[in-house]
């Protein structure tokens, strides 16, 4: 059995769903960062492959990622696709919640927007910087110009307070509470969005955010039309798109 052979068993038997995957991410981290038998002991504890490597792929773009910063996950691509779709090229958007700025990035990538991103951790917004993002420590939309946008996106914390411990068991060990914690039904934070948006895009403009299973549901959109809900790859539900009216 060779090096890697041994690598991608050793994944394996410790319950990492893609072995073979992870393996070549901490081998090439290893070659610029130093030992890779130290890289693999940190990920058998469940520390964030992104954290290791500092860095994930995200719509075709590599994302750096700081220690602490929630890493975007596959299924948000959809979100920022559908996002490229609505903003006009050179438009305006605020991006909610912004974590490592990915969702944000891909708009300036794509559509040359003029973005602004918040979050109220700074490290993430430290990190949105690195990747490019004007970015501000903020709760929502606080003090942000009154200028009327094209897009408003989001991936804001959606997870019940009492459904916290049902997420994977490493995730508490590293990652904080307040990237997932949405309140008592997992909709506080996202109705302040919601409320936001109201005030801050302009007609026609396009409010995409991530959220749980049947939550779309239970939000009032009163303001906005052509409400639906944005599937993943897999056909599960991951948030809604709505049109300002």
């Amino acid at each position: 059995m060779t090096a890697v052979d041994e690598l991608v068993d050793l994944l394996m038997r410790n319950g990492f769903v893609a072995p073979e995957e992870e393996a070549a991410e901490l081998r090439a981290a290893a070659t610029q960062d130093g030992d890779l038998d130290a890289l693999v002991a940190r990920r058998l504890t469940g520390e964030p492959l992104a954290w290791i490597t500092g860095s994930v792929e995200f719509c075709g773009r590599t994302i750096r990622i700081d220690e602490g910063v929630y890493v975007p996950r596959w299924h948000t691509e959809s979100l920022a696709w559908r996002a490229v779709e609505r903003m006009p090229r050179g438009g305006r958007g605020i991006d909610l919640c912004t974590g490592s700025g990915a969702v944000a990035a891909v708009l300036i990538a794509e559509r040359d927007a003029r973005m602004l991103a918040t979050d109220l951790d700074a490290a993430c917004v430290r990190c949105a910087r690195r990747n490019g993002v004007e970015a501000v420590v903020a709760d929502l939309f606080d003090g942000l110009p009154h200028d009327l946008v094209d897009v408003v996106t989001g991936v804001v914390p959606y997870v019940p307070t009492d459904d916290l411990p049902l997420l994977q068991r490493d995730t508490f060990a590293f990652e904080t509470p307040l990237a997932y914690d949405g309140g008592a039904d997992g909709l506080d934070i996202a109705r302040r969005a919601v409320a936001g948006a109201r005030e801050r895009l302009r007609p026609g403009g396009a409010l995409l955010l991530e959220l749980g299973g049947r939550q779309a549901d239970q939000l009032d959109l009163d303001g906005f039309a052509d409400v639906s809900v944005l599937l993943d790859e897999e056909g599960d539900p991951r948030g809604i798109e709505a049109t300002r009216r």
